[in-house]
């Protein structure tokens, strides 16, 4: 239980703006730890646009439209924009329709091109209407929502270190990957069963929307584990960051239509 202790600050060191100021051994049974926490890493970042946005929304006269914006800016900060950088620079990488090898060298190059930059508009744009649009339906809604969808994108990250192989051997990626082990999917999952049974205690309904939105993440990271397949190869350290992000908007497009649909 320690290493998975260690492993879980280590992530928040890691994934997260939140100062924890202690040394951390690097050995593979603590990079497991980190890897199994990465989904509960997601929901304590979602902690910070949650309760930001409860209070402009109860101590200002903030718009929905404004508090959705504060979401969005509040998420980002407290993931440090790292899986930010990591979409802009697949975005840059994908849409210059080079061979792999070349993918991979523009990923690797700090400079982002316009792709990257028009990709990260409209990604945060489309997820800022999903974000506003939840906000109208209740706070309640969204209060779930913005704790469950980075726990579910994270946890796409643990499917792609248990099925998808390695672009290249070198890395932070290649580094966390050859920590990986077949129990840590299975730790992940029993902490999403977790979530489900916490889900039930507060609604039968947000259970099943809890399932539809597994359900889309399942998919989100077929597609992503193609994709990363056909254009670089395998799995980067930026084809990750980039699922987060694609997967985050993905869901919260998933979530609105959920409260739309699934239940009536």
């Amino acid at each position: 239980m320690k290493p998975y202790i260690q492993g879980f600050i280590l992530a928040i060191q890691f994934f997260s703006v939140f100062p924890i100021n202690r040394e951390i051994p690097m050995r593979k049974k603590h990079l497991r730890g980190a890897i199994f926490s990465l989904p509960w890493v997601g929901m304590i970042t979602g902690l910070l646009p949650l309760i930001f946005t409860w209070l402009f929304l109860n101590y200002t006269p903030m718009s929905m439209a404004g508090a959705a914006g504060i979401a969005i800016v509040t998420s980002i900060l407290g993931s440090g924009g790292i899986h930010i950088d990591g979409w802009m620079d697949t975005s840059d990488a994908y849409f210059s329709y080079q061979p792999k090898e070349k993918r991979l060298a523009i990923m690797e190059d700090p400079r982002t091109g316009a792709f990257g930059v028009l990709s990260v508009i409209v990604l945060l744009f489309l997820r800022f209407i999903f974000i506003y649009e939840t906000l109208t339906v209740s706070f309640s809604t969204f209060a779930f929502g913005v704790l469950v969808i980075p726990f579910l994108s994270r946890l796409l990250l643990v499917f792609h270190f248990s099925w998808t192989p390695l672009a290249k051997q070198e890395g932070l990626c290649y580094w966390f990957a050859s920590a990986f082990s077949k129990g840590v999917l299975i730790a992940s999952l029993a902490s999403f069963i977790v979530l489900g049974a916490a889900a039930l205690l507060i609604d039968l309904d947000f259970l099943y929307k809890l399932t539809f939105l597994f359900l889309a993440a399942a998919g989100i990271y077929t597609m992503s584990r193609s994709t990363a397949l056909r254009s670089f190869g395998g799995m980067t350290g930026d084809v990750l960051g980039a699922t987060v992000e694609g997967g985050e908007t993905f869901l919260w497009i998933v979530w609105w239509i959920s409260t739309l649909f699934v239940t009536g």
